[in-house]
C-alpha cells in the first residue's frame, strides 16, 4: 500500500517518540509505565507496516518485534535488556525505516530538480523535525496524565521535557521559514525558484500558519501550563499539537517543505 505521506510521518514520529521514551530515568519511573508505551510503539510501527509498501513492509514489523521485545523485558522488570531493545528499534526505525521509504517511494525521493546539498539536508531536517516535535509531544502528553498516579512521574520531569518540546517546535518553524525563502542568501531563492506553481497558495498559507505560528504558541502554552500543575489544560493543547503537527507535515511533505 502506498500510505505515502503518512508513513513517513508516521515512522519519524513514532521512532522520535522512542527515543525520548529512551532517556526518561528507568530508576524513578515504574516499569509498567514504559511496559505500557513500548507496547503502544509495536503496535504503531504496525499500522506503520500497513501503510507502507509491500517492498519494506518487513521492516517496520521487525521494529514492532523489537518494540514488543522490550515490552515484555520492562514487563519482567529486567530494565537494562528492555533500554537495549528499545535502543534498538529506535535506532533502526529512526535511521532504516526512513531512508527506506524516501528510497522507495516515488513521490518521496522526487526533490525539485537542481536542489543543491544544502537543499537535500534541510528538507531532510524538515522530515526529522515534523516527526519529532509530534512524537515528542505525544511523549509530553503521557508523562503529563501519569504525574498523579504514582508512577515516579514528576511535575519537573514533564516541564523540562514541556520546554524541549517548545524548542523544537520553534526550530522546525525556523526550518520552513528557510524553506519558504524567508530568511536571505542563495538557499532561500532557490526553494521559491524551485517551488512548484502547481501547487496552490492556499495550501501554504495554510502549512506557514500551522507549523510557524500556531504549533510554537500551543508548545509555549504547554510549557507554561505545566508550571501550574494542571492536568486538563495541558493535555488538550498537547493532544492539539499531536493532531495539527499532523496536518502540517502532511501538507510540508506534499508541497516538499
Amino acid at each position: 500500500m502506498d500510505g505515502y505521506p503518512l508513513n513517513l510521518i508516521l515512522t519519524v514520529a513514532t521512532a522520535s517518540a522512542t527515543i525520548f521514551l529512551g532517556f526518561l530515568p528507568a530508576k524513578s519511573i515504574r516499569a509498567e509505565f514504559f511496559a505500557r508505551e513500548t507496547l503502544r510503539a509495536g503496535l504503531a510501527w504496525l499500522l506503520v507496516a500497513i501503510v507502507s509498501p509491500p517492498a519494506i513492509l518487513h521492516y517496520p514489523l521487525i521494529f514492532a518485534l523489537v518494540c514488543l521485545a522490550a515490552s515484555w523485558q520492562f514487563r519482567k522488570d529486567n530494565i537494562l535488556n528492555a533500554k537495549m531493545w528499545l535502543s534498538l528499534a529506535s535506532g533502526l526505525g529512526i535511521s532504516i525505516g526512513v531512508m527506506l521509504i524516501l528510497a522507495v517511494t516515488p513521490k518521496a525521493s522526487g526533490y525539485p530538480p537542481g536542489l543543491s546539498q544544502p537543499g537535500e539536508a534541510l528538507l531532510l531536517a524538515s522530515i526529522y523535525l515534523g516527526g519529532a516535535v509530534i512524537g515528542l509531544a505525544y511523549v509530553c502528553l503521557i508523562l503529563n496524565q501519569n504525574v498523579s498516579m504514582n508512577s515516579g512521574v514528576t511535575n519537573n520531569l514533564v516541564q523540562r521535557y514541556a520546554g524541549l518540546l517548545l524548542i523544537l517546535a520553534l526550530v522546525r518553524a525556523a526550518a520552513l521559514l528557510v524553506s519558504f525563502g524567508a530568511a536571505p542568501g542563495y538557499l532561500g531563492r532557490q526553494w521559491v525558484a524551485l517551488r512548484s506553481p502547481a501547487h496552490g497558495v492556499s495550501e501554504a498559507v495554510t502549512l506557514f500558519v500551522l507549523a510557524v505560528l500556531v504549533l510554537p504558541a500551543l508548545a509555549f502554552y504547554s510549557k507554561r501550563a505545566t508550571r501550574l500543575a494542571s492536568r486538563v489544560q495541558p493535555t488538550r493543547a498537547l493532544v492539539a499539537i499531536c493532531l495539527i503537527g499532523f496536518m502540517a507535515e502532511i501538507l510540508a511533505r506534499l508541497l516538499v517543505l
